[in-house]
């Protein structure tokens, strides 16, 4: 049978009058839709979902802390409910399993439960608490135990009483934590200074004329000078691979079976390796040393690595995920960077791994330009090196691209702006610029700038219209923003979401 005060809560809910109901929805309409809101969002994220992976094995992982908190996943709490759901959401429409997608999973998984728990830390400093008569309202009306909408007692029966009080811990702190968001976001007051402000600020537009310097124009004599520099980094081997997670004496015992010809390299990878590439035998097939270098601590194994023998089996080496063994496919080949794909791979790991060298020479590169136009001016300096003038729109600061607001757009379609939304950099040395002046080089993504300001002008009519229409609309999320920036400043936040991650998952099987 449920519980007393599960019982009792039953009988509250089955004799309210719909006419309450109703009533509560002429009377504050947007109050009762947020409740709706509430009780979508809470049977979204709890119901349903297929059980978790065993990426998350059994035990408890800590993956940071809020104010000394744990940001922890344990089966069935409110992180592993995240991963769950947001992963449902993830997969429809796609059958992309790959390791950056369950990267992006858990990631945003970690990121909703920080702020979770800063909610919680808020209000228990606060002294709220919800009852446990709100808490099996909630249950009753949108819980785990409802089918078709209504309560059932059956099912509420076949839960575990270790599940049952798992949930009714997870709905109190949903319960608080949209509490919070309540008394924060409703009791909103719109202020005309605030209004004032905001229409001032946009009151100016600015158009520019630019030049960009993107990164794929990194000339290939910078690329092969740095292949140069850095031989060791590109050598290729082919490879098999065997990973273990539990002990060192378990890959000792592999090993040895392996010298002994006692199992195939093929079937023991298969039985026992802890990886993606377990089902394909351990073929990893071609990798270069710099893939193998972020494997290990230190360099010492990768050279092991690379001086293997055709078929030959490498000793038992300690990586960051566990302990492997290594058979070599096909020996070390050296690079040869005359050919496309090689350099093409070059630039590839420049641009991954040694993005700075890049953007350091752009800079200088836009430096150069810049300091051209104050002898031979903005048109002469473009056309000593033959480069592209672009030109924007005229646009407000719309940092982060409220869609009422005109948006930062380039009219030459060469020339990608869409990052410069993002950029605080952008907006405060352009609207620094007086007519005619020339910007310092501005990065931006995967480029640099130089702008020109060309003309300035006041905000239309229609876009102040447009301002005043949507203000009311946008003010809580701006509210909303300055509170998650509150919730989650840096000194309260350890945030070990990638090393965990890292040791726990990366190349474990799927």
């Amino acid at each position: 049978m449920p519980s007393r005060e599960m019982r009792r809560a039953t009988r509250r809910h089955q004799q309210k009058d719909g006419n309450v109901v109703k009533k509560k929805r002429q009377t504050h309409p947007f109050l009762y839709a947020f409740s709706v809101v509430l009780l979508v969002v809470i049977v979204v994220t709890f119901i349903g979902g297929p059980a978790l992976s065993r990426s998350g094995g059994s035990g408890r992982i800590i993956f940071g802390y809020y104010k000394n908190r744990p940001i922890e996943f344990v089966p069935g709490n409110y992180f592993a409910r995240r991963v769950n759901d947001i992963a449902d959401r993830m997969r429809e429409g796609t059958q992309d399993s790959s390791e950056i997608r369950m990267i992006d999973v858990w990631r945003a998984a970690f990121d909703q439960t920080m702020e979770h728990v800063a909610v919680l830390d808020v209000m228990e400093d606060s002294g709220v608490w919800i009852s446990d008569d709100k808490v099996y309202d909630t249950l009753i009306k949108s819980g785990p135990y409802t089918i078709d909408g209504k309560f059932s007692v059956e099912r509420y029966n076949n839960t575990s009483k270790v599940e049952q009080l798992r949930n009714k811990h997870l709905y109190r702190e949903l319960l608080i934590v949209n509490q919070f968001y309540t008394d924060v976001l409703l009791g909103l007051r719109e202020s005309p200074m605030e209004l004032q402000f905001l229409t001032g600020m946009l009151e100016e537009q600015r158009r520019f004329s630019l030049v960009s310097f993107p990164f794929s124009d990194y000339p290939d004599e910078q690329i092969n000078k740095y292949a140069e520099e850095n031989r060791e980094r590109f050598r290729r081997i082919k490879l098999s691979r065997i990973l273990v997670k539990s002990s060192e004496r378990e890959a000792s015992e592999i090993r040895n079976k392996l010298v002994d010809r006692t199992g195939s390299f093929e079937e023991l990878a298969r039985e026992h390796s802890a990886d993606i590439y377990a089902d394909k035998g351990g073929d990893m097939g071609w990798r270069y040393y710099y893939d193998l270098e972020a494997d290990f601590e230190d360099s010492e194994p990768v050279e092991t690595i690379f001086q293997l023998e055709e078929t030959e089996i490498s000793t038992v080496l300690e990586s960051r995920f566990g302990w492997v063994i290594y058979r070599c496919d096909t020996p070390a080949l050296e690079p040869d960077f005359d050919v496309e794909e090689t350099r093409r791979v070059v630039r590839d790991y420049l641009m991954r791994y040694e993005k700075g060298i890049v953007e350091d020479y752009t800079v200088i590169l836009a430096e150069g330009f810049r300091e051209r136009v104050e002898d031979v001016g903005f048109l002469g300096a473009t056309l000593e090196e033959n480069y592209s003038v672009g030109l924007t729109d005229y646009f407000p600061i719309n940092y982060q691209s409220y869609y009422f607001l005109t948006p930062v757009r380039s009219l030459v379609e060469q020339i990608n702006l869409s990052s410069a939304t993002y950029s605080e950099e952008f907006f405060i040395r352009g609207f620094s610029l007086a007519p005619g002046d020339v910007s310092s080089p501005i990065l931006l993504d995967d480029q640099v700038v130089v702008l020109r300001l060309d003309d300035v002008r006041a905000m239309p009519e229609r876009d102040r219209e447009m301002v005043d229409a949507y203000y009311s609309n946008y003010a809580p999320s701006f509210l909303d923003l300055d509170l998650r920036n509150a919730l989650l400043d840096p000194q309260y936040v350890e945030d070990n979401f990638d090393t965990v991650f890292l040791r726990e998952f990366s190349s474990s099987r799927q």
